[in-house]
């Protein structure tokens, strides 16, 4: 495994590269880091190139003091300009979350750059649980939010990280990660991710992209309603579901066997990696 650190004027990203075959690029989610895609590279890291990338603002990815933030279509930018450096075209791009929004963008702005998709409880209309995304759309939210920076402070300190239980669906060194992951992001970042996908609707765009998708999704999930995972394998018209009816937002954490032969056929079925 290697790591490394690119950095200009206004961003240090952090990335990973570990194993050997075809490029794979990972994009975690918001609030997340590469460190979640760490199960996922020991299992098949002698069948796949992985690449992790840290978002700008997130793991040890860092933004400059002055930065305004970045929202999704910059995070795509930045995994572009990513693989321009690298020169890599990945076979494949594995997007959790807000990483599977990313995605998307990246197979509908440059389509010949990747083969193949695989979404995990991808955001794709904006949609949160509980309709949470509406707080975003009023400005009376947006204000309060670009004026949180305290607020994120106090919620990011080990005093408060005492008083957050652990997700019931994660063992103790995935929660651990998560809490830890919270922490190191930036406040810029926290809030223009938050807003910029809640203000991004993909779902008319679906049928552009016509790449093999793998879409997956927890049956319980209540981070990101399951339907958004569904309406993408729905609407791309070479998109396929697979629900694991019991996971909630980290099925790559809570069976990690099952995700990992989940990657491992689709990406074989794909002529990615040879059966």
């Amino acid at each position: 495994m290697c790591s490394m650190t690119i950095s200009n004027r206004i961003v240090d990203l952090y990335y990973e590269c570990s194993g050997a075959g075809p490029d794979v690029l990972l994009v975690h989610g918001w609030a997340s880091s590469g460190r979640m895609w760490d199960r996922l590279v020991r299992d098949m890291r002698h069948e796949v190139r992985f690449w992790s990338v840290d978002l700008p603002g997130f793991g040890a990815s860092t933004l400059s003091q002055d930065a305004l933030g970045i929202d999704i279509n910059g995070h795509m930018a930045a995994l572009f300009d990513f693989c321009d450096q690298q020169r890599i075209r990945p076979q494949a791009v594995i997007g959790h979350s807000m990483g599977g929004m990313i995605a998307l963008k990246m197979a509908l702005a440059r389509p010949r750059m990747l083969h193949t998709l695989l979404l995990v409880c991808p955001c794709v209309t904006g949609r949160f649980a509980f309709n949470t995304h509406q707080l975003f759309n009023s400005s009376v939210a947006r204000f309060l939010m670009q004026n949180s920076k305290r607020l994120w402070e106090v919620a990011q300190s080990d005093f408060w990280k005492q008083w957050l239980p652990m997700a019931l669906y994660a063992d103790k060194a995935a929660d651990e990660r998560v809490q830890h992951d919270f922490q190191r992001m930036s406040w810029q970042s926290a809030v223009s991710g938050l807003d910029s996908m809640a203000r991004e609707n993909l779902g008319p765009y679906l049928e552009r992209i016509k790449h093999p998708a793998l879409v997956i999704v927890g049956g319980s999930d209540y981070t990101v309603p399951p339907d958004e995972g569904r309406l993408a394998a729905g609407c791309l018209p070479n998109g396929r579901l697979l629900e694991f009816d019991t996971a909630h937002h980290q099925p790559l954490d809570e069976e990690p066997e099952r995700f990992a032969a989940a990657v491992r056929a689709f990406l074989q079925a794909q002529g990615v990696l040879t059966p």
